[in-house]
């Protein structure tokens, strides 16, 4: 799973808030000013209709009087016509006392107005909103009557009636009053309001949609995060468990694993992933298609794989079933344990348990054999004594005596195996015990004209070991080796460190014949020899001498490449200095 960075996450979160946000802004402004315009616009137009009618009945007024209707007040007509049109509540004409002089409402005529603007020019407007007492909205336009300009007024003669023009200054300083109905403003408004409510409805859509967003983000981020932190840590349970881990698919194929499966598996990551684990393991004889198919579990069962090089890796393992919430088969998990270092010690302490029962035997068989062997030794002798040199009877008689030392050094190897192994270790400088070692062999190895080589890596660090059982280890690989080549063979000797320097590994070669492969587990077996003299001890003390300093001893025959030879490599560490 790809998880987004936190940052950039938010980054694209904010960038389209703030988008949002810019046009919440725009439509909240562009929907203010509609309004306003839409309303400054209905103002305006019941302003000029009012105007119209009012220039109107100044018109009509002017017509009236140059008509010179006598007797007559052409204005009121006027006033009653007008105010008659749908578009107009009310008409009326103040003079200058305040009186109600003509009213399209005739009972309203005589009475006082209450609305007295001032006005500086006769061109100029007053406007107001009404509200009247059945609670309708009027909007109200007042302006000086002017019906009469100064050019008409100059054209009229002195012999002119004079009852137009007693009405003339009658009017002259009048102010005419004109309501006009707001029905199809208010029409206008409650559209703008719904439209304006509409908009205010997609805006807190639009802003909850946005917090919403903004916040399903977070939850997004929270919940990837925690995911991603769970998987790393599985991985890295996974990853630090001592035991390989692998999730295989119904079919068989490999979907998840540690780097220990890799180890014990011997594959490298490339070739893992969706590899068929039926190709490595049986499924029918381990269990694993049972597992698969019915869910039935394999709980610790011990195989043996072979490794790609040709080793064979004791594992111990367990298959559980992946079961999902409704129960059905998804796979399985495999676990594989290494049993090598468990076989291992098993191995010890089997051969522990032998060699304990060995010691009792040799600590009480030990004594009754020595005490026959030296009465007989020393009859032997006397017997041998009584004879001359060169008689049968005195070869006979050193035959036995060279038999029983034979016999009591057996007895005494054997009680040296058998003992519990005390080391006593101290600073070793190996290329300086090696050739010490060879100084004791050299003697034999010139008799059958043996080459021996030695070969210690420069500058090889001294190492705290027991020197003396060292010696007596390497002393046991040079005389099998010699033993083992024919006249005129070779016996080469070599030390490396190992392990950093914390250890030291002493490889012995010849070129002999080799062991044959069936008996290599055997050899160091205690009591197995090949030689008709040998008392099968050496090799078992060399092994207990390598594990008590935290070693081992391995044989490679024959030598690679080759068809005859052996290798014994003994591997030797640092030990403490005990008390």
């Amino acid at each position: 799973m790809t998880v987004v960075p936190r940052r950039q996450l938010y980054l694209t979160a904010l960038t389209i808030l703030f988008v949002v946000l810019l046009l919440l802004v725009f439509i909240s402004v562009s929907t203010y000013r509609n309004l306003n315009r839409e309303r400054n616009a209905a103002m305006q137009t019941l302003q000029r209709q009012a105007l119209t009618l009012i220039n109107a009945l100044e018109a009509g007024a002017r017509a009236g009087m140059m008509m010179q209707m006598a007797g007559k007040d052409a204005i009121g007509n006027l006033v009653h016509e007008i105010g008659r049109s749908d578009d107009v509540n009310y008409l009326y004409l103040v003079n200058a006392d305040g009186e109600v002089v003509h009213h399209s409402i005739p009972s309203l005529e005589g009475t006082r107005a209450l609305w007295r603007p001032d006005f500086e020019r006769a061109a100029d407007v007053r406007t107001r909103v009404r509200r009247l007492a059945d609670g309708v909205h009027v909007y109200e336009v007042a302006k000086p009557f002017a019906p009469m300009d100064i050019h008409l007024t100059a054209t009229l003669s002195p012999s002119s009636d004079p009852a137009a023009a007693s009405q003339t200054h009658f009017h002259s300083r009048a102010t005419v009053y004109l309501g006009m109905t707001m029905a199809a403003y208010e029409t206008a408004r409650q559209s703008d309001l719904q439209h304006a409510m509409i908009m205010a409805g997609i805006v807190l859509a639009l802003g909850g949609g946005v917090i919403y967003f903004f916040f399903v983000i977070r939850n997004y981020y929270l919940l990837s995060r925690t995911l991603q932190e769970t998987r790393d840590y599985t991985r890295q349970v996974l990853a630090s468990m001592a035991h390989g881990v692998l999730s295989i698919a119904a079919d068989g194929k490999v979907v998840s694993w540690n780097q220990q499966a890799l180890f014990l598996l011997g594959m490298p990551a490339a070739t893992i992933n969706h590899f068929d684990l039926k190709t490595v393991f049986d499924f029918q004889e381990t269990g694993i298609a049972r597992t698969l198919h019915q869910g039935v579990p394999v709980m610790n069962r011990e195989i043996s794989y072979q490794r790609v090089n040709g080793d064979w890796l004791p594992l111990l393992l367990t298959v559980t079933p992946i079961q999902d919430e409704t129960g059905s088969q998804n796979g399985a998990v495999v676990v594989l344990r290494d049993l090598s270092q468990i076989k291992r010690l098993e191995e010890q302490v089997r051969r522990a348990e032998k060699l304990a029962a060995l010691g009792r035997l040799a600590a009480g068989v030990a004594h009754e054999i020595r005490n026959p062997l030296s009465s007989i030794r020393g009859f032997a002798y006397l017997l041998g004594r009584g004879h001359g040199e060169n008689t049968p009877e005195r070869e006979y008689a050193d035959v036995m005596v060279r038999e029983i030392d034979r016999i009591n050094l057996v007895v005494t190897d054997l009680l040296n195996f058998s003992r519990p192994m005390t080391l006593e270790p101290e600073s070793t400088v190996i290329p300086d015990l090696i050739n010490h070692v060879v100084s004791l062999v050299s003697a034999d190895a010139k008799t059958h004209a043996i080459d021996i080589q030695i070969d210690c890596e420069s500058r090889m660090p001294p190492m705290t070991l027991d020197p003396n059982q060292v010696t007596q280890a390497l002393l046991n690989l040079m005389l099998n080796a010699i033993n083992a080549v024919e006249t005129g063979g070779a016996v080469d000797i070599r030390a490396r460190t190992v392990n950093a320097g914390a250890g030291v590994e002493i490889q012995v070669t010849d070129d002999g014949p080799g062991i044959d492969p069936d008996i290599q587990e055997k050899i160091f077996e205690p009591f197995f020899t090949t030689r008709e003299r040998g008392t099968g001890l050496g090799l078992a003390m060399v092994r207990k001498i390598a594990e008590h300093h935290d070693g081992g001893i391995r044989v490679e025959s024959p030598l690679p490449g080759k068809s005859n030879g052996t290798r014994f490599s003994l591997s030797l560490n640092n030990i403490k200095a005990g008390p």
